[in-house]
């Protein structure tokens, strides 16, 4: 066998130099292959047959059964080939209440490369899924020898109430990302391409984000073109804002047409105070547009006139103009009211002030247009 050159090395080949192969050589190589993650692509819901690689389904109340797979870490690789049952712990007094009144707790389950074992641990990770920083998110031990597999909702006192997939893949040309729910993805390298698969879109990592595309690639598009739809995304958001704030007018707004309140007196009519009342009890305030009166036999002789009172005082300030029905005529309608607010809780009364001398008049109705 050739002696190893300490300045240059290619392998692995069957003779020669190349023939020397350590770990860190094994390793080095297969990280220029694949970023960390698990064989498989990401699907919404349950994974379909097939794309089921290190996912977990529930075997008791303090254990999972993990499903075969595949996964790399570092340049390390993993292969499960049988189903594998890992126990959980569920101690602890970290449970909190998820708001439905259930107690539990959110924990991660990851796949972990040990070197100082020289193996591959599934590790259980308490609380490893939580929004201490404001938003749901994974949380690793160690980012660097770990990647995350499922999470397991422990209900306190209970153990296994559910398990999510939260598995991240194994990047491709252009890495597969459901960002069915933020905090969830792996952090980008600036200039990593991904594709949302949920929004059909593009996105690059940027400062450790995910970001559509054509905000990073601008030279996409022609400079001017790229500075209009720049614009229009900010008219846009103006005019966002503009609806909403129609659609809150909108909601608020009254499109209740007239209103019209009748009284009505059966039989020949008799001077007298009103006593029946008509409360307002809509919560706004009424504002009385005409008031009109009826009457099924017309006087003779004299008029009738009737009188219209809120709270007991007359809203004819100006008597003349009180609904008067002339002898030998059976309706009129009246505008002429000097006051015409009636609030919420206020009520109306009707008075028949004179009446007809031959003939009285009969059948009376008083019908009050309010808005």
């Amino acid at each position: 066998m050739a002696d190893l050159n300490p300045n240059e090395h290619g392998w692995p080949f069957v003779s020669g130099p190349g023939q020397i192969v350590t770990q860190d050589h094994w390793q080095t190589m297969a990280k220029t292959w694949q970023s960390n993650g698990v064989v498989g692509v990401p699907e919404v819901g349950t994974p379909s047959a097939g794309n089921t690689g290190l996912t977990a389904v529930r075997a008791s109340e303090t254990a999972v059964t993990i499903q075969p797979g595949s996964a790399t870490i570092n340049g390390f690789y993993y292969d499960l080939k049988v189903l594998k049952d890992f126990s959980l712990d569920i101690t602890g007094s970290d449970y909190t209440d998820d708001g439905t009144g259930r107690i539990i707790r959110r924990d991660l389950v990851v796949l972990k490369v040990d070197e100082s074992l020289g193996a591959f641990r599934f590790v259980q990770i308490k609380n490893g899924v939580n929004n201490a920083s404001g938003s749901w998110k994974v949380v690793l031990n160690d980012p660097a020898t770990e990647i995350p597999l499922f999470q397991v909702d422990l209900e306190k006192e209970v153990g296994v109430d559910q398990i999510v997939d939260r598995r991240w893949f194994l990047s491709q040309s252009v890495r597969p990302l459901k960002f069915e729910q933020a905090g969830f993805e792996p952090v980008p390298r600036n200039g990593e391409l991904g594709v949302d698969t949920t929004n059909s879109i593009l996105v690059v990592g940027k400062d450790g984000q995910w970001v559509e595309a054509r905000q990073v690639f601008t030279n996409d598009i022609p400079p001017e073109i790229a500075s209009r739809l720049d614009t229009h995304d900010t008219q846009l958001t103006a005019l966002d804002g503009r609806v909403s704030t129609v659609e809150t007018e909108l909601a608020n707004l009254d499109v209740s047409g007239p209103q019209t309140h009748s009284y009505s007196i059966t039989g020949p009519l008799a001077v007298g105070v009103g006593t029946f009342k008509l409360y307002n009890d809509t919560g706004k305030q009424w504002t009385i547009q005409a008031v009109r009166a009826t009457v099924g036999t017309a006087p003779v002789g004299a008029a009738v006139t009737v009188d219209v009172n809120k709270n007991g005082t007359t809203i004819f300030g100006t008597q003349a103009n009180r609904p008067t029905i002339a002898s030998g005529q059976s309706t009129v309608k009246a505008t002429g009211m000097t006051v015409t607010a009636v609030a919420d809780g206020e009520y109306l009364t009707v008075d028949v002030d004179t009446i007809g001398t031959t003939e009285k008049g009969a059948d009376l109705v008083v019908q009050i247009v309010v808005i």
